[in-house]
């Protein structure tokens, strides 16, 4: 009982980081963001996420809690990130082909 207890306030409380209505903040979101390297990993703007890796503009829509992105290569093709958690200074991002998830955080 005690594991249900704390698996429901758990997944209330990451509820509770994205907004009641099923949608994300975009201020909230955009920011430059890293894993823990010296560089940001990736930059997200209203509509476009610059990547540190090919240093290009990709444009994104959120669709509730996840973050739709077209890289407009058939390598990488559109990729969806669900935000798991996003705070002042965190973001999880999960991808939703592969379930890997990883944390960032804002630079400064």
């Amino acid at each position: 009982m005690r594991k249900l207890v704390l698996s429901v306030l758990a997944s209330a409380a990451v509820l509770g980081c994205v907004s009641g209505s099923g949608g994300i903040n975009k201020n909230e979101l955009m920011g430059a963001w890293t894993s823990g390297g010296p560089s940001f990993d990736f930059y997200i703007q209203d509509s476009t996420v610059l990547y540190e890796f090919d240093m290009e503009e990709h444009p994104y829509v959120l669709d509730g809690d996840v973050m739709v992105v077209d890289f407009g290569s058939e390598e990488l093709g559109i990729q969806r990130k669900q935000i798991l958690l996003l705070s002042k200074d965190s973001l999880v991002l999960q991808d939703v082909q592969t379930a890997t998830s990883t944390t960032f955080h804002r630079m400064q």
